[in-house]
């Protein structure tokens, strides 16, 4: 038997939500470290394979002796010190190429508590725009996740859960469209603005909604956006995951709840 909370249970009392998924995130965190090296192999790999192409060709000047210190030797006459600076530049590049193909995504973004909400006066326009965001995917962030009361897709980790009936958040109510879990909505929610979304309005100041069908090309978007700064953001990302879960207990309250 154990205590949990001041109450005696056993090990075969079922396990809670929160437990399950500290366990499914932790398992999420490992294949991200795996990938992580995986990544880094590869850059080795290449790294070492341009390099050899480069001293067979007799392109680079032939290597100094063995365990000369690379401050002695001239830049890049060691054969390690070739390779380390070479994975130096490519890493970062394969990371980048990597980002849209990762399986899991969080929200870098601020904390969702300290940011300033868009002006936009929903209520007043559920009518007319049905709260088509609220059927838009996007992830959310390790507090979120540590708060617990906002449900993500245990398939798509960590994208909000959305209803099959209908494609929208499971806490959007399919009758008034209403968010059922406002003060904790996530910070995507919170900072969305649909005043020059072509998915929403055709004209925001007639409130003139576009068709409940219109799409965006996202495809421009992605293109301009820095792969090198996702890539980062997403190891910023993994960082707070990590801290999150290692700063977690699992039974009981966690170290540092989160705000109300």
């Amino acid at each position: 038997m154990t205590l949990r909370c001041g109450a005696v249970t056993t090990k075969d009392d079922p396990v809670s939500r929160g437990d399950f998924e500290r366990a499914v995130r932790s398992l999420h965190l490992s294949d991200l470290d795996l990938r992580d090296a995986l990544l880094k192999l590869a850059a080795q790999v290449v790294s070492l394979t341009d390099e050899l192409t480069r001293r067979l060709d007799g392109v680079e000047p032939l290597p100094a002796p063995p365990n000369t210190p690379a401050v002695v030797a001239n830049s890049g006459s060691t054969f390690e010190h070739a390779i380390h600076a070479q994975m130096q530049q490519l890493l970062p590049k394969i990371r980048a190429a990597d980002v849209n193909g990762v399986r899991v995504q969080l929200d870098t973004g601020d904390d969702k508590y300290t940011v300033t909400p868009a002006d936009i006066p929903c209520a007043e326009l559920l009518h007319l725009c049905h709260a088509r965001c609220c059927s838009y995917s996007f992830s959310l962030s390790s507090a979120d996740l540590d708060e617990g009361i906002i449900r993500w897709d245990y398939g798509q980790p960590y994208l909000i859960r959305q209803r099959a009936s209908d494609g929208y958040c499971v806490h959007n109510d399919a009758t008034t469209r209403h968010c059922t879990v406002h003060h904790a909505r996530p910070r995507v929610c919170r900072e969305y603005d649909c005043r020059d979304d072509k998915r929403v309005w055709i004209d925001f100041a007639n409130r003139i909604p576009a068709p409940l069908d219109a799409t965006t090309d996202d495809d421009s978007a992605d293109k301009s956006f820095d792969l090198l700064e996702r890539a980062r953001e997403r190891a910023l990302a993994v960082r707070r995951e990590s801290l999150a879960i290692t700063s977690s207990f699992a039974d009981g309250t966690p170290k540092h709840p989160t705000k109300r």
